[in-house]
């Protein structure tokens, strides 16, 4: 699919708000995706296991001839197999950290003291990690066909035009 023009131009001049995009990755951890892997019939132990078969998922035809229940558990399969695939695609550092940190819940201490970073540091790479997560998540909640919300957080184009909300 291509970007028309209009889309392009505000995704260019839309900027990431990285310490909000961080903390919707860390609030959808903490509060929604357990959710998730109560529908979808799954636990923490299958991401990044080879018991989440993507051809487990289920397939659609495009018409909706599952009822509300069917629909929201393939629906939350698919928002698991999406998680499993944006930490395996995250760099090294990043899906470490997510894995570790949100599926086995290790402390950030552990964490931290595993992989050799001093408590600032360690912060904001795991901060980082998660605007990484958000971003891949983008691609992989698409891919794997999941209603679920993007997970990215922009700052207004107003406040980063430096344009009041009354446009002027």
């Amino acid at each position: 699919m291509m970007i028309g023009v209009e889309q392009l131009v505000l995704f260019k001049k839309a900027k990431l708000d990285k310490a909000k995009t961080a903390q919707a990755v860390k609030d959808f951890f903490t509060e929604d995706f357990g959710h998730y892997l109560n529908l979808a019939n799954k636990h923490l132990s299958d991401i990044s296991s080879p018991t989440l078969d993507p051809n487990n998922v289920g397939g659609h035809d495009g018409l909706n001839h599952q009822d509300e229940r069917m629909t929201a558990n393939l629906d939350a399969q698919a928002c698991v197999l999406a998680v499993d695939h944006t930490i395996s695609s995250c760099s090294h550092i990043s899906g470490t950290i997510l894995y570790l940190y949100f599926i086995k819940h290790w402390s950030n201490d552990r964490i931290r003291s595993k992989l050799g970073y001093q408590s600032t540091r360690f912060n904001e790479v795991k901060n980082d990690a998660c605007v990484e997560f958000a971003e891949r998540f983008d691609f992989w909640r698409k891919e794997d066909g999941s209603s679920i919300e993007d997970l990215q957080v922009f700052e207004s184009l107003e406040t980063a035009e430096g344009i009041s909300k009354s446009g002027h």
